[in-house]
């Protein structure tokens, strides 16, 4: 091979391969690595090479791969410096330091756990490990009840079965974000595979520094969800309703079943989906936003003609719903539906009182502007965030402490509901990311109260205005699908769109989140404190908003669009006509604009 070709690939790179041929790993691994750097020094591409010469970056909250060996993938190696890198920043922020860990059903989740778990220990934390797999919400509720430094859950959420994941908690059970994420990435930038000491359940000082949990967070959590204004006891329209559940083979499974049925419901579970695995043998994906991997909690839920059917994914954090229109008949709601009917429910709840103004409620720039409208009418103050949960988690702690900037005061402002149209939703304050569990139970009590989901929707929709929307996703894998992506996202941030019909609706604004800018120019009052993203908004006239950004999760582009009905229906056979123009319009004005950006190939 010419010396010019070699010069081409990055030192660091070659570095990073060759560090895997070293003492520190098996002889598996040490001679993969050495036949990769071959590979890659004789021009040759493949899903190996970039297993070794990419590193798995901690992002968004923590780390999401495919499992495999290397410094792109997850495996203990990866997860061991994360853990590391962790303890070393909690240590400093905490004299007595403890760590909580969960774990979902995927594969190699529960052996990540006993990493994780054992790295710790050899640091000095004092860690509590879930006995069991354990739902995402779960884990946010131990980290607060039990006062540890942060938590770690080993999950890749709804991703296919070769992922895997580690997300990372602070001591209010959120997931880390800004500064303490930061510090994180230095520290495993600074950390040698060398340094990576594990334990093995076996050895005394693991036996010591680690404590196994579970029937306790169960009951304290239980009893957290009975003083929710929400949860009622048992009541006789209860036992009339029939519920089918699906965990789609995840960690719901071991919760979601006994809370509904300690609230009196009847619940039957899905039984080809009821237990843990992780190779989620009956679905393509293991998402309740797929309408695929609710087919069997279709035909269950038609076979008992149950009222209603729920599914959560793996680790619980999200919630799909399916509601009878009639015998036989199910409709599923979406994200932004269901988010809409909890909102309502609890916002009109609220207003009743005297202290609306307390209140707050949350949702992210890319969910519905209905719920605006909603929190509007009923006086209650809401906020939008950035896209991903870990940004309303922040801001209940900002009105933990009465933040000045934002404008809270101690004591004053309360937390009543935050929500994203990615199917997660929190009706409590006590956990602090997304939860499917708390979220279920509501929605089930709704449906106990007003007898009709659905008619409970178009009642929504006639007092606060028809809004839809839709989502498309583009795939785009590799190193080649980000640099496309990288690529569209300056076109977007470049090329001129003012005047733009986009549908029937002309583009009046860009806003560029990245640079705060509305078309080109700052712009303080469309940002406000909101950090920085890679997304870019284009404000439709009338009452529209087209939403791109790059996943933060999965190598795919996100495109969102959500219109409202210009008129006013004020009748059921109004409101099915004005949805059905509006749904035409959404999927012109979807077609339009992934052709417009090249999206489509």
């Amino acid at each position: 091979m010419p010396e010019s070709s070699k010069h081409a690939i990055p030192e660091a790179v070659r570095a990073r391969i060759l560090d895997w041929a070293g003492p520190s790993f098996p002889l598996e691994i040490r001679e993969e690595a050495v036949r990769v750097h071959a590979d890659i020094m004789a021009g040759k591409h493949s899903e190996e090479v970039e297993a070794y010469s990419g590193e798995l970056e901690f992002g968004t909250g923590g780390l999401r791969g495919v499992l495999g060996h290397g410094a792109g993938r997850m495996n203990r190696y990866t997860v061991g410096r994360a853990t590391l890198a962790l303890c070393r920043v909690f240590a400093k922020r905490s004299r007595k330091p403890a760590l909580v860990i969960a774990y979902d059903s995927r594969r190699k989740s529960d052996e990540f756990s006993i990493v994780t778990a054992g790295i710790a220990a050899a640091q000095g934390f004092k860690v509590y490990l879930f006995d069991d797999v354990a739902p995402t919400p779960i884990l946010s509720y131990a980290v607060r009840r039990l006062q540890a430094a942060s938590g770690v859950v080993i999950t890749a959420s709804h991703n296919p079965p070769e992922y895997n994941g580690y997300k990372v908690y602070a001591e209010d059970g959120s997931q880390i974000v800004g500064s303490i994420q930061k510090e994180i990435e230095k520290e495993i930038a600074a950390i040698a595979w060398s340094d990576l000491k594990f334990l093995s359940e076996s050895d005394p000082l693991f036996k010591k520094q680690v404590k196994k949990i579970g029937p306790e967070i169960r009951k304290a959590y239980f009893a957290e969800i009975a003083r929710s204004p929400f949860a009622t006891s048992a009541r006789p329209e209860k036992k009339k309703l029939h519920l089918v559940y699906s965990p789609l083979h995840g960690t719901g499974g071991r919760w979601l079943p006994d809370l509904l049925r300690h609230f009196g419901f009847q619940i039957t579970v899905v039984p080809e989906q009821e237990k843990p695995n992780g190779e989620f043998p009956t679905v393509k994906y293991p998402n309740p936003e797929e309408p695929d991997a609710l087919k069997l909690s279709r035909e269950l839920a038609i076979q008992v003609d149950a009222d209603l059917f729920l599914a959560t994914d793996p680790d619980a954090d999200r919630l799909g719903v399916g509601v009878r229109i009639e015998r036989g008949n199910y409709a599923l709601l979406n994200g932004n539906q269901i988010g809409s009917l909890l909102c309502a429910h609890l916002c009109e709840k609220i207003s009743q009182g005297k202290d609306a103004s307390r209140y707050h409620v949350y949702k992210t720039i890319v969910t519905t502007d209905l719920q605006r409208r909603i929190a509007d009418q009923n006086g209650i103050k809401i906020h939008d965030v950035l896209t991903g949960f870990k940004y309303i988690a922040e801001q209940m702690g900002l009105l933990d402490t009465g933040s000045k900037q934002m404008g809270y005061k101690k004591g004053r402002d309360l937390y009543l509901f935050g929500g994203e149209e990615s199917y997660g939703y929190l009706p409590v304050g006590f956990v602090r990311d997304k939860d499917s569990l708390s979220s279920a139970l509501l929605l089930c009590e709704i449906l106990a109260q007003r007898g009709d989901l659905l008619g409970y929707l178009n009642q929504v929709y006639l007092k606060y205005g028809l809004y839809l929307e839709d989502l498309k996703s583009v795939t785009m894998k590799g190193l080649d699908g980000q640099k496309k992506i990288k690529e569209i996202m300056q076109r977007l941030r470049t090329d001129d769109w003012s005047g733009m019909q986009v549908g029937g609706r002309k583009v009046s604004a860009v806003l560029d989140f990245l640079h705060q800018t509305r078309n080109g120019k700052k712009s303080h009052a469309d940002f406000g404190v909101l950090p920085p993203s890679d997304v870019i908004q284009m404000v439709l006239e009338p009452e529209g908003r087209l939403t791109i950004r790059p996943s933060g999760t999965e190598p795919k582009v996100k495109l969102y669009i959500s219109l409202k009905y210009p008129g006013s229906p004020s009748s059921l056979d109004e409101l099915a006509k004005a949805r059905t123009e509006l749904e035409n319009e959404l999927a012109s004005a979807s077609g339009i604009f992934i052709a417009r950006t090249g999206l489509a190939g």
